[in-house]
Order: C-alpha cells, then sequence, then structure tokens
C-alpha cells in the first residue's frame, strides 16, 4: 500500500455506507445514502490506493450556518492526521464560499471523548460566553 491519500468531492453510496459501518455508525441502505449524499451541501473523501479511507459532510446555507457532520476516518487511518485534513479542507471550503460579511458559524456534534480532536482545528466547547449549550433532539 502507498499511502497516497487524494482528495475528491464525490463518494459512491456502497462506500460511503462501508466507511460509515467501519467505525459503527448506524447502518443505512444504499437508498437511504443516496438521500444522504444528494442532501449534503459539500463532502470531502479521502483515497488511498482506490479506497475510500476518510470523509466529511458538510449541511450549510453559506451564509449564517454550516454544520459539519460524519467526520469518518477508517480505523486503520485514525491517528495519522488525516481527520485534521479533511477538517482543513471543509474550513477552507467554507472560507472561500461564506456569502457576504456576516460571519458563518461552523457547528458540529462530537462523539464523547472526541472533543480534543475537534479544538486542536478551533472549535469551543458548547456553553461559551457568546453561545448556550448545543441541544439535540432525536426524532
Amino acid at each position: 500500500m502507498s499511502d497516497t491519500i487524494t482528495f475528491k468531492n464525490t463518494i459512491s453510496t456502497e462506500e460511503f455506507c462501508r466507511l460509515r459501518e467501519s467505525v459503527g455508525f448506524q447502518k443505512l441502505t444504499n437508498e437511504q445514502a443516496k438521500t444522504v449524499l444528494t442532501n449534503t451541501t459539500f463532502l470531502v473523501n479521502a483515497v488511498c490506493d482506490g479506497r475510500t479511507v476518510g470523509v466529511v459532510r458538510v449541511l450549510t446555507d453559506l451564509l449564517t450556518d454550516a454544520y459539519i457532520t460524519d467526520v469518518i476516518i477508517s480505523p486503520d487511518f485514525q491517528g495519522r492526521g488525516l481527520g485534521k485534513e479533511l477538517i482543513g479542507h471543509v474550513l477552507a471550503y467554507l472560507k472561500q464560499n461564506a456569502v457576504g460579511d456576516i460571519k458563518l458559524a461552523c457547528s458540529l456534534y462530537a462523539n464523547p471523548g472526541k472533543e480534543p480532536f475537534y479544538e486542536k482545528s478551533g472549535f469551543q466547547k458548547l456553553p461559551n460566553d457568546k453561545y448556550g449549550y448545543g441541544m439535540l433532539l432525536e426524532l
């Protein structure tokens, strides 16, 4: 294996499902994955030797809010800085494509214990002096 990583902005439903399952995320059918990917504003995936080894999705209006979701790194590629690199691609995209002079608020839901990873990219735990607690309603 060469470990040369390339970055793309497309992923097949099969690769998306495989990667999700490799880290224990909720299982999706190919049809469900197609719906998820169709409704994604931006994604970046990492490919090594023809295999997707990481992906990050973003839902955004590019004006006031952006939500980063599905930060997934294949278990055999975790701990190599790939997640940070993918987040860097996402933040660069958001900065480049933000509309107007309104500050774009970028948020995410960190799995327990993963907060320090996101803090390295500049994210802050909530609450802080400006924002309240993050909230969640599971339907």
